[in-house]
């Protein structure tokens, strides 16, 4: 569906830091921020990223162990100054959006990924929580008018996956605003135009479960795992907790 969230900057499996490493790391945090003069020059922050990978590895590993412990708070102040420090790098971008949402700050969120939205507005991630966020706000009709927009922007573009992606995220929409026929027509159209994808028989799958048609989910559940890649986990219904700090995406597969 989109791009994988990569581990940016930390090992595929950073380990939890030390209480010692921890409070380090915060009191530089802490002595960098009272240090930054608000001038438009890099911040010390910004240097100290730049220059010290394992410093990046140690701050990572911090927010990680703040969000595990439920220091949101603490996990926000400290993507806010890595989004200040990093303003190119996309997946602190979407980290610190995807928090505010958690911890209920819905208008904070929705800005966040329409900021993330005007530098790529066809970033599968954004437009999926931030059409999350619009539906359950009540936002109807402007969630699926919001998300025709990048259709048609990917269509002129004639970014074809994009294009697929923006359709599958209209797709799920269409069945949480309880358009079960819709919904299945549309998987339906992206099965007949690209048989290979998985995404639409597991998608199908599930709305067959929750409506009981269980032969036929059995039907389409066989066939994404005939065609799925292993260990794959589609987004929007395999979620993992935002302190495990992992997404599931296809930008690089169709």
């Amino acid at each position: 569906m989109a791009s994988k969230f990569n581990e940016l900057p930390a090992k595929a499996e950073p380990l939890t830091p030390t209480v010692e490493e921890s409070t380090v790391e915060e009191e530089k945090v802490q002595n960098l921020n009272e240090n930054e003069s608000g001038s438009e020059a890099k911040s010390p922050l910004s240097h100290l990223m730049e220059s010290n990978s394992e410093f990046v590895d140690n701050l990572w590993k911090l927010l990680q162990k703040k969000l595990e412990i439920g220091e949101d708070e603490e996990a926000l102040k400290i993507l806010g100054k890595l989004v200040e420090a990093q303003p190119s790098e996309m997946e602190w971008k979407y980290l610190r959006a995807r928090l505010l949402s958690e911890m209920g700050k819905i208008q904070e969120a929705r800005e966040a990924f329409e900021e993330i939205l005007a530098l790529n507005p066809l970033s599968f991630e954004a437009l999926f929580e931030n059409a999350l966020i619009m539906d359950r706000g009540g936002e109807r009709d402007a969630v699926i008018e919001r998300l025709e927009r990048a259709l048609n922007i990917a269509m002129d573009e004639s970014k074809a996956k994009e294009a697929r992606d923006v359709r599958l995220i209209i797709a799920q929409i269409q069945f949480l605003q309880k358009k079960v026929d819709e919904a299945l027509k549309s998987y339906e159209e992206l099965i007949k135009e690209d048989p290979h994808d998985f995404r639409p028989y597991f998608c199908k799958g599930m709305i067959y479960s929750l409506l009981d048609r269980n032969s036929e989910a059995r039907e389409q559940f066989a066939k994404y795992r005939e065609l799925s890649p292993k260990k794959y986990e589609v987004e929007g219904y395999l979620r993992t907790p935002l302190s495990r700090m992992k997404l599931f995406g296809t930008d690089s597969q169709s």
